[in-house]
Parts: structure tokens; C-alpha cells; sequence
């Protein structure tokens, strides 16, 4: 029906869209509906009707994903159309967090299938066809580390942007690491999470946390898993009171934070570039590139 699913970083400042099609004449001109920058996803539409229905490939579900199934990636990989490469599903829960994008989290497939320049927004396919994940990034150093955003993470946004509307995603500016400690006794006591950074002017920021405290709870359920937080605030609809029980320093504190909408805190940074600073704490990380 003429929608076409590829990357936000692939249409990014772009004047014009032209789709190619096998069997068509020429390209076509495309609007983009919409784009959601969280998850590096764009939704396009053909402006020109066609008698016949364009190629489609079947979304299928990542639920149904394991470590160790073939994964097939499609691609123009450096301007060699129409190639296929294949390997693995290397791992289901690589964060964002991981590959360096510290401003949100979210959960990505990484395969072991060749992904290089000019495969972004390409498919990453399961045995029977059906569309798993979408081509994003791949490791800049080494070989092997690509990652694909899930499709089950495509299908959740689809509504909001083919109605041409963006995606509220709720996040609230700290970023956590498992606890390293070696103290085995206060390991088991549940402070298995410490904050590492928190990001400036985030609610988290403005709710007093900071760099090395230890969570403890967070809406009354203990945490021994930075999963558990990242999927608490991800589910969390924009603007919901978290209320947080942390360690500092020996002592037990209470924390309540609003979630903010993550547009909110990039749209700040690009608007006043001369107030940027860097967040309080933190690492470097893997350096990690779109593959445009």
C-alpha cells in the first residue's frame, strides 16, 4: 500500500525522498509521514498510486526470537545492491545504553551478520522471511556487531506515526550500572544497581539523585536488575510519579521523580548548545555508528 519503514537517521535533513522499486520504471516520490529519533525509526508513504501493489515482506514477532536463530540481513551494503548476508541472532537485550547513546535506553537485537555502510534500514529476517528487526548501527571497531531494532518495537510506534504523530517516550535522566562491589552480604541485600550518571536538567536531576547512590526499590518492588528499572520507566506513560528507595552513604533515602518526555531534554540541548555540560559521573563506552 505504498508505507515504507527504514531509518530516522536515513531521511534526517533530507529535502527530497525517492523510493526504487523492482519492476518500476523509475523512483517515486515519498512523503515521510513521521519519524521517531528514540528508536532511529522514519515512516514513508508513495505519493503516486500504482496500479499493482508494491513488494512487502511480513512482519513477524520478536518474542518468538532466540539466541542462536539465522538471522538474514538485506541491504545495499557500500552501493552493492540487493545483498544478503547471513549469521545470527547474537544476542535479544543490547541496550542503547551499551553502544554509547546514553540519552535513552532501549532494547536492540545484535547479529553476527555482515552489516556495513548503506544497510541501514534493511530488513533482518528469520527463516521463514518474516521481518525481526531493522538494520540501525554496527560496531565502528571490529567485525560481527550489528544491532537491529526489534520488530515488535516497530509495531508498538506504527499507529502513532502513520498517523503522523510523534511518539512520547518517557525517561528520567539517570543512568544505571550493576553494582561492582565485591561485599557479598550487601550484594544479596538488593542494592545490586548504582546510579552512574545523572543527566543535567533531567527530572532526576531536579529530584536530587546522585552519581552512586544505590536503588534499592522503585515503586515499592525491590531492584536487583538495571532491566527492571529501564522497563518500569519505559512502560510508563509520560508524566507518572516514580517513587524511588535509594542508599547513600550508609543511609536510606526516599525519591520521588516525574517521567518527562524525551524530546523534551534533546530539543533543550540543541536550542542552548553553550549550556550543554557533561553528566555527573559516567564512562566511555563503545564507540558505535549508524550504517547509512
Amino acid at each position: 500500500n505504498g508505507v515504507i519503514l527504514t531509518n530516522a537517521h536515513v531521511v534526517q535533513g533530507a529535502d527530497s525522498v525517492r523510493a526504487s522499486f523492482a519492476g518500476q520504471s523509475s523512483p517515486m516520490e515519498c512523503d515521510v509521514l513521521e519519524t521517531d529519533e528514540v528508536i532511529d525509526l522514519a515512516v514513508l508513504k508513495v505519493r503516486t498510486r500504482t496500479r499493482a501493489a508494491l513488494p512487502s515482506v511480513p512482519l513477524g514477532h520478536t518474542n518468538t526470537v532466540r539466541a542462536g536463530d539465522w538471522a538474514i540481513v538485506l541491504g545495499n551494503p557500500l552501493g552493492l545492491q540487493n545483498t544478503c548476508t547471513l549469521g545470527i541472532v547474537s544476542s535479544l537485550d543490547r541496550s542503547t545504553g551499551e553502544t554509547g547513546f546514553d540519552w535513552m535506553r532501549h532494547p536492540l537485537l545484535q547479529t553476527d551478520a555482515a552489516v556495513n555502510q548503506g544497510n541501514s534500514g534493511g530488513p533482518m529476517l528469520n527463516e521463514q522471511g518474516e521481518v525481526i528487526g531493522m538494520i540501525s548501527m554496527r560496531a565502528l571497531f571490529g567485525e560481527g556487531i550489528g544491532f537491529a531494532i526489534p520488530v515488535d518495537s516497530i509495531s508498538q510506534a506504527l499507529p502513532s506515526l502513520l498517523a503522523s504523530k510523534k511518539v512520547q517516550r518517557s525517561f528520567v535522566g539517570l543512568k544505571l550500572a550493576a553494582n561492582s562491589g565485591n561485599d557479598n552480604a550487601a550484594r544479596s541485600a538488593s542494592n545490586l544497581v548504582s546510579v552512574e550518571l545523572v543527566v543535567p536538567k533531567s527530572p532526576a536531576e531536579v529530584a536530587g539523585f546522585q552519581a552512586g547512590d544505590e536503588i534499592l526499590e522503585l515503586q515499592g518492588s525491590k531492584v536487583r536488575h538495571v532491566s527492571e528499572v529501564q522497563a518500569v520507566v519505559r512502560s510508563a506513560p509520560v508524566g507518572t510519579r516514580l517513587d524511588f528507595r535509594l542508599r547513600r552513604g550508609g543511609e536510606e533515602h526516599k525519591l520521588t521523580t516525574m517521567t518527562e518526555d524525551v524530546r523534551r531534554l534533546r530539543e533543550e540541548r540543541d536550542q542552548s548548545p553553550k549550556a550543554r555540560r557533561q553528566p555527573r559521573g559516567g564512562a566511555p563506552r563503545v564507540i558505535i555508528m549508524p550504517a547509512p
